[in-house]
């Protein structure tokens, strides 16, 4: 996986001044940079209308990344993770369940001295399909730290993370000529925020082969 992004990022920080008392700065930084490619592999098995697979990716810090930059697409660090996940369909009724969980493993950030703790995450969606072109429903996750950060630019200690969120899902799947395109828009709002930034996300993507075999062989 190939990664290019667009980060904008816009916030207020509460300084203390010897002296003098608080005062408030403005922080600010917009790029479009590339990020770190993830090699991945995966094994899946289906039996009627459960289908399940496991998975182990390894990202790669290859990518373009500032230490002084506020924001980066790149994570510039090693780091594994592994991710069991199941989905049962039924055709008939159009109802779909999925979830996923995995645990990442993480290097340490060689330009901030940086490492990031042992992760969680958990992911689930329950989902109607409407016809084999459209679907809709609610999608949530968990993501929580489960050792603390370290390294000698952990200088806020070894606090742990966590985030949970919610949010509606739209699928839609259609041709263009003989390529099919899948895409998606996914929402999220963010609550039982711990030592992270919350906010809410939006997430469209959109996936085209890039081989399409001939209909004909």
């Amino acid at each position: 996986t190939m990664v290019l992004g667009h980060a904008d990022l816009d916030a207020a920080a509460t300084l203390a001044i010897p002296g003098i008392g608080e005062g408030t700065a403005a922080l600010s930084d917009e790029r479009w940079a590339v990020g770190d490619p993830a090699f991945g592999a995966l094994v899946g098995w289906h039996a009627e209308n459960l289908h399940t697979l496991v998975s182990a990716s390894v990202n790669v810090p290859v990518g373009d990344y500032d230490a002084g930059r506020l924001s980066n697409i790149s994570l510039n660090r090693w780091a594994g993770d592994i991710t069991g996940a199941a989905t049962w369909l039924n055709p008939e009724i159009g109802i779909e369940l999925s979830g996923a969980a995995g645990v990442t493993f993480n290097g340490e950030n060689d330009e901030t001295d940086y490492e990031t703790g042992t992760e969680f995450h958990v992911e689930a969606a329950a989902v109607y399909h409407f016809s084999p072109a459209f679907s809709a429903g609610v999608n949530v996750y968990h993501y929580q730290q489960l050792s603390g950060d370290s390294g000698k630019g952990a200088t806020l200690g070894d606090f742990e993370g966590r985030v949970t969120a919610v949010g509606p899902t739209v699928s839609a799947n259609f041709q263009l000529g003989q390529v099919p395109v899948a895409m998606s828009l996914r929402y999220f709002h963010e609550f039982n925020v711990r030592n992270r930034l919350e906010g809410d996300a939006g997430w469209l993507t959109i996936s085209i082969p890039l081989w399409v075999p001939d209909q004909e062989s």
